[in-house]
């Protein structure tokens, strides 16, 4: 194994996830109590209608463990904003502070993530939707704040991993009406960025949308298998209320990642059984199944209950996918369900590029993956398919002969 940088993990799974939270574990991690009153100057000078803006900062326990509470007050004069409002003061404020690239592509998209999630839930375009709660001053400041402290503590290259965020049952209030836990908007950002969640019987909101749209914007995909770290750092932030039931904070762990020498992914397989459909139906299955974007389809013979001849359909899949999949292995067998299994995979380093083959007088260009050795040595090499199969069909050579000619060049090149 070998040391490939820094990561980050979010620890969510217990009391959610929220903006003042992050805050505060940025903070216990050794960022700055007086950068987030640089983002709160920001926010005053480039937020219209807010004034007043103030950060706090302090140590307090929640369920025995220390961490730290962030809270942010402000005056408003408006009581919601235009989320494209909103979009061209943090943009300002941004700019202000000096925030790096990744800062800023942070911290538009989590604005975007908000304002998608609302307009959705309210049926309204994404620019034009109005923000309440969401479109205040304490918002900007945590998503700034956010951006700001991983700059200073040098995290925005790091790695980020979240595993499934907890999220509470019961209702919460906002704008004089009561709505069931998750919130809507909190919901809306975990369906569409297909992000795990864990319910719990705390009758509390634990994950507000500002924590959900800041967790899935720092992790982007990773929330499968827990990378392997060395850890080095770790920072709480708590929440406002101390919970009788968990300890209210989220914990951010920083370490040094290890990888094996090959890397791995996350993919799902879909399997059906099926004991009276035709091959030729089965056949137009796995056409269509490649076509939506299918990694792999196989067929297994297998003798099913009364001794009937049967086939396993297996696909191999994104997560993101699977669904569609599954759905279209329904349609085209008329099967009454498809089991679905996350699998991890171990996969061995590779490179791709093109070759040029001279084949009977002719020069074709053809598409080669190599495997790699730990030391980066190419070894041996395999043209795709479609390419020996269009040579073929120019050329009135076999598949056969076309592989050793293949072989041939691909040997003496890396030799």
């Amino acid at each position: 194994m070998r040391a490939s940088g820094r990561v980050v993990i979010i620890d969510a799974s217990s009391s959610g996830a929220s903006g003042d939270k992050f805050l505060g574990a940025l903070i216990d991690l050794g960022g700055s109590p007086k950068s987030l009153d640089k983002v709160a100057r920001a926010v005053e000078e480039n937020l219209t209608g807010a004034s007043h803006v103030h950060v706090k900062t302090s140590m307090v326990e929640r369920g025995e463990i220390r961490g730290q509470l962030v809270e942010v007050r402000s005056e408003e004069k408006v009581s919601k904003r235009k989320a494209s409002d909103l979009q061209s003061s943090a943009l300002r404020c941004g700019k202000a502070l000096g925030l790096s690239d990744w800062g800023t592509s942070f911290v538009k998209s989590v604005l975007d993530t908000l304002s998608s999630a609302e307009s959705r839930v309210h049926g309204h375009s994404a620019k034009e939707v109005e923000l309440h709660e969401l479109g205040s001053a304490d918002t900007l400041v945590d998503i700034l704040g956010v951006a700001y402290l991983a700059d200073e503590l040098e995290l925005s290259g790091a790695r980020w991993w979240c595993g499934p965020i907890g999220v509470g049952t019961g209702v919460t209030e906002f704008s004089g009406r009561a709505y069931p836990n998750p919130a809507p908007a909190v919901a809306e950002i975990l369906r569409s960025h297909k992000f795990p969640m864990k319910t719990s019987n705390i009758q509390f909101e634990l994950t507000t949308p500002t924590g959900g749209a800041i967790a899935v914007s720092l992790v982007g995909s990773e929330t499968g298998e827990v990378p392997i770290i060395t850890p080095h750092k770790i920072g709480y932030g708590a929440g406002s209320k101390d919970l009788d039931q968990v300890a209210n904070v989220l914990r951010l762990t920083v370490g040094e990642l290890f990888e094996t020498e090959h890397s791995h992914d996350e993919v799902v397989v879909l399997e059906t059984n099926l004991d009276d459909v035709s091959g030729e139906v089965i056949g137009r299955a796995v056409e269509r199944l490649m076509e939506a974007g299918a990694r792999d389809v196989s067929i297994t013979p297998l003798f099913m209950k009364k001794n009937r001849p049967g086939q396993l359909i297996s696909v191999i899949t994104d997560k993101a996918k699977s669904e569609r999949l599954a759905e279209l292995l329904m349609e085209e067998t008329g099967t009454l369900g498809v089991r679905e299994m996350p699998v991890s995979r171990h996969i061995s380093r590779r490179s791709s590029g093109t070759l040029e083959l001279e084949v009977v007088g002719r020069k074709f260009q053809v598409k080669v993956k190599r495997a790699l050795t730990t030391t980066g040595h190419a070894q041996g090499g395999k043209v795709e398919y479609e390419d020996l199969r269009r040579i073929s069909n120019e050329t009135g050579l076999s598949l056969r002969e076309l592989q050793q000619i293949v072989k041939t060049r691909v040997i003496a090149r890396d030799s």
